[in-house]
This record gives structure tokens, sequence and C-alpha cells, in this order.
């Protein structure tokens, strides 16, 4: 084989990669974006927990009793709205907004995917 046929080859199967499907390690990063830990949010922050009919289906009115028990702790308020991301972000459910202490808005960032205890203690930065 030539060289050039070679090189061919060789550019061509990396090129494919870019195209195929994401390992599975990938996929699982990508799939729980919520294990990232943040820091403890202060007390008097807010979350603000979806409990829209997208929301409420994946898992949000399972989710809002674990904020409710574990916010109290740190003195982290919760609050519920019909929808936080006016369903931009409604598929990637159950969401939540955080509002730190000293954030003044107008776009807070939302937490998708909020479904377990462990998902919940990620967005709370607690252990």
């Amino acid at each position: 084989m030539r060289l050039s046929t070679t090189l061919l080859i060789l550019l061509s199967s990396r090129t494919a990669s870019a195209f195929l499907a994401p390992s599975t390690d990938t996929q699982r990063q990508i799939s729980n974006p919520t294990q990232l830990h943040a820091e403890p949010l202060e007390s008097g922050s807010t979350v603000i927990v979806c409990t829209g009919p997208t929301c409420k289906k994946t898992g949000a009115l399972k989710a809002l009793p674990i904020f409710q028990e574990l916010a109290a702790t740190i003195g982290v308020n919760v609050e519920t709205i019909s929808c936080v991301s006016e369903c931009a972000e409604c598929g990637m459910g159950p969401n939540v907004e955080v509002r730190k202490v000293g954030d003044n808005g107008p776009f807070y960032p939302i937490k998708n995917g909020i479904k377990t205890e462990e998902d919940v203690k990620s967005v709370l930065g607690i252990n």
C-alpha cells in the first residue's frame, strides 16, 4: 500500500470516530451532570423546584420533600413554581433553579435531572 493511501485511511478512521456515539463513560458523565459537587449554598439562598407537568412526571414531587428536609438544615429556602425554564429545559427535568445569596439575576442557573437524594445533596453542596 502506498503511503498516501495509508495516511488517507488513518485520517478517515479518526474523522469518522468524531461522529460515532460517545463511549459509555462519556454517556454516564453527560446523563448525570449533577454528580459534580458544588460548594455548599449559603444560608439565605433559595432553590426553586419546578412542579410543572413534565417535571412532575419525571420525579419533582419525589425530590421536593428531600429538598425541604435537607435545605432546612443549612438555612436554604425551598420554593416551587409551575415551570422554571418556560419549557426550554422541560425534557431534562426535574429542574431546579438555584438562587445564591447576592445573585441578582435575572437569569439563575438551572440544574437538570434532579431526582434522587444524592442529586439534591449535590445541588445544595452537602455530603
